[in-house]
């Protein structure tokens, strides 16, 4: 036996997928969390006090920016199995992104069983997937599971419906709606399959004839979309809902600007946004974690250029390359309304190409195939070729998974190529620590933009400022930073700095006390708890202000009469 005879044998291709994904990917099982939403999460999860309430998770109260109570539910299992253990999570992200290669490999078997070798081409396309650069920042950062889910039950609809059988009207529709639950860009399945029906079928079919199977799976695709929106919003409270910001703590949309608003305001940028997708699946180097700028012009331009080239090939009959574009560019849509609207902590991301990666592979395998029939006598330099980019892909996997490692690695890279992101520079030094890391917020303080936390690295450069008894500055630098974002840990953070400085009784100033105040006032004013209105009354009470003292008192026993603060209160008072 041949040693590649050994793929056309089923079993042993899905024995070396499952091979290739694991030995590839093993070494994440020792990266951690990266210090961003995976460390609050898995806190949050394994808190003692935390009830998980399975249907507030399926129908909230309110409709939040995300609505992905699948995705959580599979963190909350994480969270019963492995606790406080990194290496479980980032377990399940493997086995799902192996999962996809295999129902990938199975879709693979079925678009091509009528070519030569389309066991080969298969398992090959299989690995390709598994091991394409795009995937890896899904697969190493335990909250990028939402589009490794998402896409597990987009490509489970997608075999479905290729299986035909009685079942695919039931289950087809289903998957889609889990993994809308997972992540809404799971609704990309729904014309992708509307538009493979149809180019599938038509011209060897009657139009009409295509026309009713294609509306009749548009019938059946309407039902998960219906039962999701519907979910989503609360039986249909769309318009009642009130949208918060980002889960990303310190991002925020411009005050006065909705999403929508500022997603139309950005409109411009589409071409450009589009073209940048597109060359970033097709030529995926520079590997960038957090991508926040693009070259507006050039991505235009090439835009510009694919359409006009699309035209041409349309014109001249020539509809592969257009049909492949197109069903790829449906893949990416979700991700434009994230880079126009600005409501991600990156507007561009790798990750968000997750999906894409599939439809590239199989564009990758029918170009393949259709140049090895057009070109038989260069057949051997077109399998060197692909071997190479094989090779290729492979060393640049790895290396990537390498530097995915460990926190300090990922940042330092993501720093290299976002030399004054002010939100890379915060998470840098974060994670140097405060005296290494002092240096990168004092950078962010000078080249950040507002929206780029820079008022998290104002406050850690007023903190520094305290310590040197240089009040004065860090009092200019705490008012900048709750100018830009007045949240409660902001005001907290820059409490904590007052009170240190209050504490020198040469500097007793109105003006600390005043700002004191004010922090206490700002964070009762974003979420009230008796807490802010106890510290505001303790101010009061020892610049010896009864009036206010009393003013405060009074408000925290009417706003609160149930707290530990105002039975406080209430019995000094009858005493």
């Amino acid at each position: 036996m041949h040693v590649f005879d050994v793929f056309n044998k089923k079993s042993y291709a899905i024995i070396l997928i499952l091979c290739v994904s694991f030995s590839c990917f093993y070494p994440l099982l020792d990266a951690g969390v990266i210090d961003f939403d995976d460390t609050s999460m898995i806190l949050k999860l394994n808190t003692s006090d935390e009830n998980f309430s399975i249907k507030k998770l399926y129908w909230p109260k309110n409709a939040g920016r995300y609505y992905r109570p699948l995705l959580m539910h599979s963190f909350v299992v994480d969270s019963k199995i492995w606790a406080f253990e990194p290496s479980g999570y980032h377990l399940t992200n493997i086995i799902f992104h192996t999962l996809n290669a295999l129902i990938f490999y199975l879709i693979v078997l079925k678009l091509f069983k009528n070519e030569l070798n389309y066991k080969y081409i298969a398992f090959f396309l299989s690995v390709l997937f598994v091991l394409h650069p795009l995937t890896i920042e899904s697969v190493a950062w335990i909250s990028g599971r939402t589009d490794i889910l998402s896409v597990f039950f987009s490509l489970l609809a997608f075999l479905f419906y290729l299986l035909k059988k009685h079942y695919s009207f039931i289950f087809v529709p289903l998957s889609i709606f889990l993994g809308m639950l997972a992540k809404e860009n799971a609704i990309c399945a729904v014309p992708i399959i509307v538009l493979y029906e149809f180019v599938s079928n038509y011209p060897s079919k009657d139009f009409k004839q295509t026309l009713i199977t294609v509306l009749k799976w548009v019938t059946i695709l309407i039902i998960p979309l219906f039962i999701y929106s519907f979910l989503r919003f609360n039986g249909f409270g769309l318009f009642d809902a009130k949208m918060p910001t980002a889960a990303i703590k310190g991002d925020f949309i411009e005050p006065g600007l909705s999403s929508l608003n500022q997603m139309f305001s950005n409109f411009y940028l589409l071409p450009a946004v589009i073209g940048f997708y597109i060359k970033k699946i097709f030529i995926p180097l520079p590997l960038n974690f957090a991508i926040s700028q693009i070259n507006v012009v050039l991505y235009s331009a090439l835009s510009g250029v694919l359409c006009v080239l699309n035209i041409l090939l349309l014109k001249k009959k020539k509809f592969a390359f257009p049909f492949w574009l197109l069903f790829i560019i449906i893949a990416f849509l979700p991700a434009l309304p994230v880079a126009l609207a600005d409501i991600a902590w990156t507007m561009y991301a790798e990750r968000y190409l997750y999906m894409t990666v599939p439809l590239l592979c199989l564009f990758a395998g029918d170009l393949y195939l259709k140049n090895l029939k057009k070109f038989t006598s260069h057949s051997k330099r077109i399998k060197i070729i692909i071997c190479l980019l094989f090779l290729g892909l492979t060393i640049v996997t790895i290396q990537r998974i390498s530097i995915w490692k460990s926190k300090e690695s990922i940042w330092a890279d993501t720093y290299k190529k976002n030399l004054t992101h002010g939100k890379v520079l915060y998470k840098y030094g974060s994670i140097l620590g405060s005296e290494k890391g002092l240096p990168f917020f004092k950078f962010a303080v000078a080249h950040a933009k507002d929206n780029e936390w820079r008022d998290f690295s104002l406050l850690i450069v007023a903190q520094d400022e305290a310590n040197k008894l240089n009040y004065n500055k860090a009092y200019d630098l705490i008012q900048e930073a709750l100018k830009i974002n007045s949240e409660r840990q902001n005001c907290y953070q820059a409490a904590g700095i007052l009170k240190q400085i209050i504490k020198d009784e040469s500097l007793r100033e109105d003006k600390y006390n005043r700002l004191l105040i004010q922090c206490y006032q700002l964070a009762y004013k974003k979420k009230p708890k008796p807490v802010d209105l106890s510290n505001i009354i303790r101010i009061f009470e020892s610049l010896n202000d009864e009036k206010n003292a009393e003013k405060y008192s009074k408000m925290l026993i009417e706003k609160f009469p149930r707290s530990r603060a105002a039975k406080y209160i209430l019995s000094k008072f009858n005493n």
